[in-house]
């Protein structure tokens, strides 16, 4: 979950700027692996399907990937209740998440090969 710092100021354009006191705190630190694997805040969009936030593609993914892509399939998977491991929510593709996949793919009744194309992204972003 990425955190985006907002500030707030009260005045009158031009004359007088002052920072709101209490609205502008410090950035939280990333989640860590103990509160990611617990849940997954997504969400649907009526357009789209469910998205948790780190990448809207649908792009191929497999074992040895990491990034964005990575992330929002670790947090579907979650936010689904299929553990990732104990690592949590990392970008990292491993053993752990590849397993999740598996799981998630016989749940679904598609090849449960532990790769996510096309048909998985579509089960992910639209299950149950």
């Amino acid at each position: 979950m990425k955190w985006r710092k907002t500030t707030v100021t009260l005045g009158l354009v031009g004359v007088l700027s002052i920072p709101a006191a209490g609205i502008s705190a410090a950035t939280p630190a990333e989640p860590t692996a103990a509160q990611t694997t617990a849940a997954a805040t997504c969400w649907r969009a009526s357009f789209f399907g469910y998205y948790c936030g780190y990448d809207t593609s649908n792009a191929y993914t497999s074992r040895g990937d990491s990034g964005a892509k990575v992330k929002e399939l670790q947090a579907l998977l979650i936010f689904w209740g299929f553990s990732v491991g104990s690592s949590g929510i990392d970008g990292q593709f491993g053993s752990a998440t590849e397993s999740a996949v598996k799981r998630f793919q016989s749940s679904e009744g598609i090849t449960a090969d532990g790769i996510v194309g096309p048909t998985t992204w579509a089960h992910l972003r639209v299950y149950p």
